[in-house]
């Protein structure tokens, strides 16, 4: 029996020891014991139930010893050796007790039939009560095994499961009094006292109720290597042992604020599969179709269809920061004061934009010529800068931001009532020539309807005319080319 106990012993130890070499994988990216607190403190209660020779009936050895439940109590200090396996060096106080019935002789006492008198029952022989009690002062060194850090699955982590086993002593002042039959043995009918080599293991659970704090269950099983703690010597037994159920509070100390015991090293490997995993969804998804994968891609909210740079950014031309798919005017000048739909600034509504007007301060309805300057009453209209209206790919419908463009060209169109214009519709070289000019057509019959009806103007002092893809403005900016121009009719 000895012997077992002590290869579980070294046992433990060996694996103790296996787990305190993973430590070393910490060079490859594994938790490292100085990162986390180490040290614990805790303080623990619960009950024994001592497991000896004190029987209810001495004439059925089998039944349940009569043994009661006691107190225990004390305090425990743990170091964590690495991420699954700690020491734990536990003290406490307790006692034993416990009542039995024997026979006793008046010659001499009968201890279950083992000494002296004709046997158990026999001649002379007297049934009487005993009890059995002694304190204790135990201790113990453990290691401690955590299964809730090896786990191949996402564990709970607030959660987890340990064995523990060790060795300590525990000390016994016993005394062994008759509580009948009393007069006849007024005396102490035996005493024993010493301490006792003990093996212990067990089970235990924790549950973490703040980064500092845990509650802590076990469940332990204690074998002395005597058989004297009851004071009673018979082949019932070959050595005293008590069980334990104890429940803890303990305190793990240190500046790290993070657990050692806490720590489950496999998360390392999940936390690289899932970013592994989530960089291969990146590149192979595009969120918003412009044809960046989103690894890459720095606007994630590109409308589909949109020019967009390597970056994933939409292209602005003129960098006014509005891209060129909103920008009303994709080509103002570098610097220049823009709206939100990419307008230059133009704050004498003269129709020149702030970046080119020579005179900032037209007086309103006054004609000006290209550079925003006013133009003599005398001189031709002809001269007077008119600014065109722009439309998207293959479109007449009018865009809301060109609003401004249509205010100017009725301002001067009341400020002249004696001159005519004509409305020229132009487009880019996408598509077919008679498509072109048709959509040309549209164009100029779309600004002419907006003047009549938005503004008041007289049809009649404005004819259509297409010039469709005859007339561009610039050769590879095919923005500038959808456009409607206003000539002097003369």
């Amino acid at each position: 029996m000895k012997i077992k106990y002590v290869l579980a012993f070294l046992l433990a130890f060996l694996v103790s020891f296996s787990s305190v070499a993973q430590t070393s994988g910490s060079r490859y990216g594994m938790p490292k014991g100085k990162d986390y607190d180490r040290f614990s403190i805790g303080l623990f209660g619960g009950i024994n139930f001592f497991q000896g020779e004190f029987y209810k009936d001495p004439k059925d050895k089998d039944k349940f010893p009569n043994f009661d439940l006691n107190p225990l109590f004390g305090l425990q200090l743990g170091y964590q050796m690495s991420h699954s396996v700690g020491l734990r060096l536990k003290g406490g106080y307790t006692s034993f007790t416990g009542a039995s019935e024997e026979y006793t002789f008046a010659g001499g006492t009968n201890i279950g039939g083992v000494v002296g008198g004709t046997g158990s029952g026999g001649t002379n022989s007297i049934l009487t009560t005993q009890d059995f009690e002694t304190n204790s002062i135990i201790g113990s060194l453990d290691f401690v095994y955590t299964f809730g850090n090896i786990s191949h699955l996402n564990r709970n982590k607030k959660f987890h499961m340990n064995l523990f086993a060790g060795a300590g002593f525990l000390t016994y002042d016993t005394e062994v009094k008759p509580t009948s039959n009393i007069d006849s043995f007024p005396s102490v009918l035996r005493k024993a006292d010493g301490t006792a080599f003990v093996l212990n293991g067990g089970i235990g659970f924790k549950y973490q109720v703040g980064s500092k704090i845990d509650l802590f269950l076990e469940l332990g099983y204690n074998r002395g290597f005597t058989d004297k703690v009851d004071a009673t010597n018979k082949p019932v037994t070959e050595n005293d042992g008590y069980s334990s159920v104890l429940l803890g509070l303990n305190y793990i100390f240190g500046k790290k604020d993070k657990q050692l015991e806490w720590v489950n090293p496999l998360e390392v490997v999940y936390n690289d599969i899932a970013d592994v995993k989530e960089k291969i969804d990146l590149l192979s998804s595009d969120k918003d179709k412009d044809g960046v994968a989103d690894m890459f891609d720095k606007d994630n909210s590109t409308a589909e269809g949109m020019k967009v740079y390597g970056d994933g950014t939409a292209i602005d031309s003129d960098g006014d920061g509005v891209p060129d798919s909103k920008d009303g005017d994709p080509f103002s000048v570098k610097g220049a004061v823009v709206d939100a739909n990419g307008m230059e600034t133009d704050s004498d509504a003269d129709g020149v934009p702030d970046s080119r007007d020579l005179e900032p301060n037209t007086v309103k309805g006054n004609m000006v010529n290209f550079q925003g300057i006013t133009m003599p009453k005398n001189e031709a209209l002809a001269n007077t800068f008119i600014p065109s209206i722009f439309f998207d790919l293959n479109s007449s419908a009018v865009k809301s931001n060109m609003h401004d463009r249509f205010t100017i060209v009725a301002r001067i169109m009341k400020a002249n009532p004696e001159v005519n214009f004509e409305v020229v519709g132009n487009t880019d070289i996408t598509g077919s020539e008679t498509s072109n000019d048709k959509l040309g057509m549209r164009r100029a019959e779309s600004v002419k309807d907006h003047l009549i009806k938005q503004y008041g103007i007289d049809g009649t002092r404005l004819s259509v005319v297409s010039r469709g893809e005859k007339d561009p403005l610039a050769k590879s900016l095919n923005p500038m080319n959808r456009r409607v121009d206003f000539d002097v009719k003369k």
